[in-house]
């Protein structure tokens, strides 16, 4: 089973993927530059090589609250949805209020992080640093790896409901 979560945005994402329940890759993109069709073509095709590149299944995006879903990213969304299923992977969209409502310790950001680097310490690092630069970066990415690891909760659940 693999997992793709996008923390999606328009400036920054956040990519986890985990293969066999495995933290396998993680990491923060940055997009620069004025919001267009062609910016919104170049992240796309971003998330489709990580898609057909790891073979993935399953796509679990992390959205931000409706009260800020602009244009670009709601064009965003769309054209994402579409891809995922084009690439005939199951896709699931959630909040960050529907991650905190999964894991009752998660109340803000730095309990967000602890809750992912108990689970996953290989990135220690990453919150390190998170927690000493002035400016957040790795947000996007530490909420990418916390949809994974509760949408492959998720399937778990169901594949045991099942059997």
């Amino acid at each position: 089973m693999k997992i793709l979560a996008i923390s999606l945005g328009t400036r920054t994402s956040g990519i986890a993927l985990l293969s066999h329940g495995q933290l396998a890759y993680w990491r923060t993109h940055t997009f620069s530059g004025k919001w267009s069709a062609d910016k919104c073509n170049d992240i796309l095709a971003k998330y489709d090589r990580y898609i057909t590149r790891h073979h993935i299944e399953h796509v679990a995006i992390k959205i931000p609250p409706a009260t800020h879903h602009t244009k670009a990213l709601l064009t965003l969304l769309k054209k994402l949805t579409q891809l995922v299923q084009y690439r005939g992977c199951m896709v699931a969209c959630h909040t960050k209020s529907d991650l905190k409502a999964a894991v009752p310790d998660v109340a803000n950001t730095e309990s967000l992080m602890d809750y992912v680097v108990k689970h996953y310490p290989i990135l220690l690092p990453e919150q390190a640093q998170e927690r000493t630069s002035r400016q957040a970066y790795h947000i996007k990415m530490f909420e990418a790896v916390m949809a994974a690891h509760l949408y492959k909760q998720h399937l778990t659940r169901e594949r045991s409901r099942r059997i």
